[in-house]
């Protein structure tokens, strides 16, 4: 009982030194003190039962607030029934099935600035019917339950074929050819986001918009992928131009750097002196490749920018929330260094950041440590650079794991913590921290013929210090992420147990 006073007391002494008020858009009964939300795909709610399914996130895991996708192109999908958790119902195999990507109803007048159009469900699309927002609005109203639009900016890879004249909007790579990402600044872009989110503020009475892009930018795609450089197209280049940047120059250094990283990854000879050598001097000699880059970085701030101001034009009261993905939180250290959390502070009311600390493990792994053993750390050991990341990043390697365990088991709560404490001091109070709280996330990580996958699996001891830390370090709250169908119940309610011994719900 000592220690239980002791968090609790801490957890609300961090609170009072975190961030502005984060429930209550405008309504007139008791606003709870902290924000905890859940991440749900439409589909979920309506294969459980809509009064079902809310009974359960409410008497399990205490949550208050609803981040329901209203546009899930850029979402889970297809997955197969092992990642789902028995809640109780029959389980759909996502993989034999057609389920609608819009959950909204939009309207057409308002997206006269640009000719990108999302189509009304097709006559197939299982859900496709529904206007979800508008069926939960009252339902969440007469429960206490925040609704916020959740929303990951799609990328024209997965808008093809479901948006018209999708391709009008691409990047465009140092080949000519077209990207997958969209670039954010052409004009047909920038018209299509602000239309889509105006109009769903304008809609539905949200209480509030969590949005993000999974995206980094051309740097980090080539050297951590060895992707095609973009965007060349010409509202790029004329930025570019604008900005001071030679054109020709740009795209001479990503010629040069696309030449040696795609020549690693093929098992070609490494320069004599040196792969992380020849990287830094292609930096040094072409300065507007990193130019370019925080150019990139720049537009999707503007991005930011533009949302906040929609949305706070439409519903003052609605809270904007900023997700960033787990490359963006924990290991693009280009992403983080071009910017910091204050300068994006002034335009969102929550930041969320993935502190999967289960999954983390793997991920970094496959997703973070080869993926440079082929490029600019070639001459580091996995195990080196596995220690130059703790380093860099404050961890104990004591207490996280070693290169052989990372594939058995994820970080540990220090690591929410201690991401928590870093955005929270950065931020100063200009903004809260919500930290997104990995549970049950699956391993869909491809691997090298042979290699078995992951064993990691989350716990509910394991998720109680992940909360109990998140609290401690500063955190406002917290959103249960990242699916809520692929959540054991045991360990939601672990989570609702935790808010509830902490005095948060």
């Amino acid at each position: 009982m000592e220690r239980r006073a002791f968090l609790n007391g801490t957890a609300q002494a961090s609170l009072a030194i975190a961030a502005p008020r984060l429930i209550g858009a405008g309504r007139d009964e008791p606003k709870p003190k902290t924000l905890v939300g859940i991440q749900i795909a439409g589909h979920s709610l309506l294969d459980e039962g809509v009064d079902r399914c809310l009974d359960l996130v409410q008497s399990t895991a205490r949550a208050n607030a609803l981040l329901l996708y209203s546009h899930s192109h850029y979402a889970a999908h297809g997955r197969p029934p092992s990642v789902y958790a028995d809640h109780g119902v029959p389980l759909k195999d996502e993989r034999k099935r057609t389920i609608t990507r819009l959950w909204v109803r939009h309207h057409d007048e308002r997206f006269r600035g640009t000719s990108l159009r999302f189509p009304l469900p097709a006559a197939d699309e299982e859900y496709g019917d529904r206007d979800l927002f508008a069926e939960l609005a009252p339902v969440c109203r007469a429960r206490g339950l925040q609704l916020y639009a959740r929303i990951l900016e799609p990328g024209t890879g997965e808008l093809r074929g479901r948006v018209a004249h999708v391709e009008r909007a691409m990047s465009v790579g140092l080949d000519g050819q077209l990207s997958a990402q969209p670039c954010r600044n052409n004009p047909e872009w920038q018209g299509f986001w602000d239309a889509l989110v105006g109009d769903t503020i304008r809609t539905y009475p949200l209480d509030g918009y969590q949005w993000g892009a999974e995206r980094v930018g051309p740097l980090s795609e080539l050297l951590w992928r060895g992707t095609m450089p973009f965007c060349f197209c010409p509202h790029c280049a004329a930025r570019a131009q604008r900005e001071g940047i030679n054109v020709a120059r740009a795209r001479q250094g990503f010629t040069e750097l696309h030449a040696l990283i795609t020549g690693l990854r093929a098992g070609g000879a490494r320069p004599p002196d040196g792969v992380f050598t020849h990287v830094l001097r292609l930096l040094m000699k072409f300065p507007e490749v990193l130019a370019w880059d925080y150019q990139w970085r720049l537009a999707l701030e503007e991005q930011g920018r533009r949302t906040h101001a929609l949305v706070k034009a439409a519903r003052p009261t609605a809270l904007v929330g900023r997700h960033f993905d787990h490359q963006n939180t924990s290991w693009d250290a280009l992403f983080l260094a071009q910017l910091s959390y204050a300068d994006v502070a002034p335009y969102t009311d929550f930041i969320k950041p993935i502190l999967y600390h289960d999954i983390l493990g793997p991920r970094l792994r496959w997703w973070h440590l080869e993926r440079l053993k082929q490029g600019p750390l070639a001459e580091l050991s996995l195990a080196q650079s596995l220690d130059l990341f703790y380093a860099l990043r404050g961890y104990d390697p004591k207490a996280e794991p070693a290169l052989e365990d990372l594939d058995r088991r994820g970080l540990s709560a220090d690591y929410v913590a201690k991401e928590t404490r870093r955005i929270v001091d950065v931020v100063q109070g200009k903004c809260a921290v919500v930290p997104g709280i990995g549970v049950d996330v699956p391993d869909n990580i491809a691997r090298p013929p042979g290699v078995p996958a992951s064993t990691v699996r989350s716990s509910s001891a394991g998720l109680r210090a992940a909360v109990t830390q998140a609290f401690v370090a500063g955190a406002a709250g917290i959103v249960i992420s990242r699916e809520y169908d692929e959540m054991r119940i045991e360990n939601l309610r672990a989570i609702g147990d935790t808010l509830r011994e902490l005095g948060r719900v």
